[in-house]
């Protein structure tokens, strides 16, 4: 017998033991992380939320993942350090946020659900739960840790957004940035006209405006 919370940081060393075999080191928290040249992937557990169901506690929660262009991180510690902060280690860095479990399996990407035994007393976590959890991990993990691979691939972060259905800001925002690193040209220039539409179109503020293109305009300067 266990509490739920218990149970899933038991499950989440279980997660981290077979992340191992991909690459993936303990980062901070309940995340791993590796990097590649092209950035850094990252998987863990995502946030956990206790809900009530028909009169009955539950925990719940899954997995994430994030994949990092090298060049977003270079852009982010670019606008940190216009503001006086210091470097965010490429291990620990976030990406865009943009693309992560699109395109796996709806039945990987839902939020697992941990109840309490209604059998015991003492808030002990359903044993019924916890081993169908933990018979699901290996394959959501090893999905995952694909997925977070697959995106940190050269180009690929990149492609991926090119490919977007009516992109957004923040969307255009990390074209504009990622386009920098091939150098200048029609598609910068043509990416770097979208995002200032965009901005224009939702009233929204230029500060995303501004320092992508500065930084785009910085760093396409040096291929």
């Amino acid at each position: 017998m266990v509490k739920p919370d218990s149970a899933v940081r038991r499950l989440m060393r279980d997660t981290g033991k077979l992340l191992q075999p991909y690459g993936f080191h303990h980062d901070a928290g309940t995340h791993w992380a590796r990097v590649e040249p092209g950035g850094v992937a990252s998987v863990g557990r995502s946030r956990a939320l206790r809900t009530w169901t028909g009169g009955q506690q539950e925990l719940r929660f899954g997995l994430d993942l994030d994949a990092t262009p090298t060049t977003w991180w270079e852009y982010r510690n670019w606008c940190g350090a216009r503001q006086g902060l210091s470097p965010t280690p490429i291990e620990k860095a976030s990406g865009p946020g943009q693309l992560t479990n699109h395109g796996l399996p709806d039945e990987v990407t839902g939020m697992w659900s941990l109840r309490l035994d209604p059998a015991q007393d003492g808030q002990h976590a359903l044993q019924a739960d916890i081993e169908a959890i933990r018979d699901e991990l290996p394959r959501r993990v090893h999905l995952y840790a694909r997925r977070a691979l697959r995106l940190v691939e050269p180009g690929r972060y990149l492609e991926e957004l090119l490919a977007c259905p009516n992109p957004g800001i923040a969307t255009w925002e990390a074209i504009v940035v990622l386009l920098a690193e091939r150098g200048p040209g029609p598609r910068l220039d043509d990416a770097v006209g979208q995002l200032r539409a965009c901005c224009a179109e939702q009233s929204a503020s230029d500060y995303a405006e501004e320092v992508a293109i500065a930084f785009a305009t910085a760093r396409a300067a040096l291929v």
